[in-house]
C-alpha cells in the first residue's frame, strides 16, 4: 500500500510529541511508516524540512477549527474570541507545542530557528489583530493588552498543568480574558502605555508570515456554504451547489487533486444564478485561483 505524505506527517508528529524533536531520528520515522529512505527523501530533503511541514500541517488544522468559529459571526463578539482561545490553547497542550519548540530551538539549524520565530510571530499577530477588532475604542492600548493576554494565558496554563485537578481550558481562557477586559479601561483612564501600536504592529510584520494555504480555502468555503444554506428550500440548485462545494474541497485537499475536474465543477458553480455575483463566490474562486486549481476568471 502506498504511503501518503500526510501519513508520514501524522506519524512524525506523533513521534515528535512522544520523544521530542532531537530524540526522533529519520530511521524511527522510516520504521513506523514502513517506507524506504529513498521514499522519505522524495518528500523531504532533511529532518528539519520534515519538522517544518509537520508543524504547518498540524497548525493549519487548528487554524481552520479556530477561524471557522468566526464565520458569519460578529468579530467583536467576546464569547467567540474566548472559544477561539480555547481551541488554540487546547491544541498547544495536546500537541506539546511549547516543549517541541523549545526542543527544536536548541538545534544549530538556522532555518528551523527562523521558522519557529515566524510561528511565534504569527500567533502574536493573530492575538493583536483580534484584539484590535474587539476593542477599537482602546486602539492605543492594544499592544500592551496583547502582551498581557498572551503572557497570563501562557503562565496560567503552565501552572494549571501541574495541578492535581487542572481547571478546564475554557475556564482558564475566560479568566485570563476577563482580566484584560477589566484592565483595558483602567489603562486608558490613566493613560498608561508601554508600546506604541504602530511600532508594535510593524515589529510583528517584520518577520515573514508562514503560509497556511488551505486555511483560506476552508474559510472561503465556509462563508459560501453559509450563503447557499440561506437560499430558499425550494431552490432547485441549492443542494447541487452544496454538493459541488463539498466535492471541490475534498478534491483540492486530496493527495493528488485533479485540476481539470475542479475547474469543471467551478464552472458549474459559477452558472448558478442565485450566487453568481456574490462577494462570497468571488472570494472563494480567487482563493482557489491562488492555490493554482483552476484558470477561470470570476469576472469575465
Amino acid at each position: 500500500m502506498q504511503v501518503k505524505k500526510s501519513d508520514i506527517l501524522m506519524t512524525a508528529l506523533r513521534l515528535f510529541i512522544e520523544q521530542g524533536y532531537h530524540a526522533t531520528s529519520i530511521q524511527d520515522i522510516l520504521d513506523q511508516t514502513n517506507i524506504s529512505r529513498g521514499t522519505f527523501y522524495k518528500h523531504f530533503q532533511t529532518k528539519g524540512e520534515l519538522f517544518r511541514d509537520v508543524l504547518v500541517y498540524s497548525e493549519e488544522k487548528m487554524y481552520v477549527e479556530r477561524d471557522q468559529l468566526l464565520i458569519g459571526q460578529d468579530e467583536t463578539n467576546k464569547d467567540i474570541f474566548i472559544r477561539q482561545l480555547e481551541v488554540m490553547m487546547s491544541y498547544r497542550i495536546e500537541k506539546k507545542v511549547d516543549a517541541l519548540l523549545m526542543d527544536a530551538l536548541v538545534s544549530n539549524d538556522n532555518e528551523i530557528i527562523a521558522f519557529l520565530k515566524e510561528i511565534r510571530q504569527q500567533w502574536a499577530y493573530w492575538f493583536f489583530t483580534r484584539m484590535k477588532q474587539i476593542y477599537p475604542e482602546y486602539r492605543d492600548y492594544i499592544a500592551d493588552a496583547t502582551i498581557f493576554l498572551t503572557g497570563i494565558l501562557h503562565n496560567a496554563n503552565e501552572i494549571n498543568n501541574v495541578q492535581i485537578r487542572p481547571k478546564p481550558m475554557i475556564e482558564i481562557c475566560n479568566y485570563c480574558f476577563s482580566l484584560v477586559d477589566e484592565v483595558l479601561p483602567l489603562l486608558k483612564h490613566k493613560r498608561i502605555r508601554l508600546f506604541n501600536i504602530e511600532d508594535f504592529e510593524q515589529s510583528l510584520l517584520s518577520i515573514g508570515q508562514v503560509d497556511f494555504p488551505y486555511n483560506d480555502l476552508m474559510l472561503s468555503t465556509g462563508n459560501l456554504k453559509k450563503l447557499i444554506e440561506k437560499l430558499p428550500a425550494n431552490n432547485d440548485n441549492k443542494q447541487h451547489a452544496l454538493d459541488l462545494l463539498q466535492f471541490v474541497q475534498n478534491e483540492a485537499m486530496s493527495e493528488n487533486p485533479r485540476k481539470a475536474v475542479i475547474s469543471s465543477c467551478l464552472k458549474s458553480l459559477m452558472n448558478i444564478k442565485s450566487i453568481m455575483h456574490t462577494d462570497e463566490l468571488v472570494i472563494y474562486l480567487n482563493t482557489l485561483k491562488k492555490l493554482g486549481f483552476y484558470p477561470v476568471d470570476p469576472n469575465p
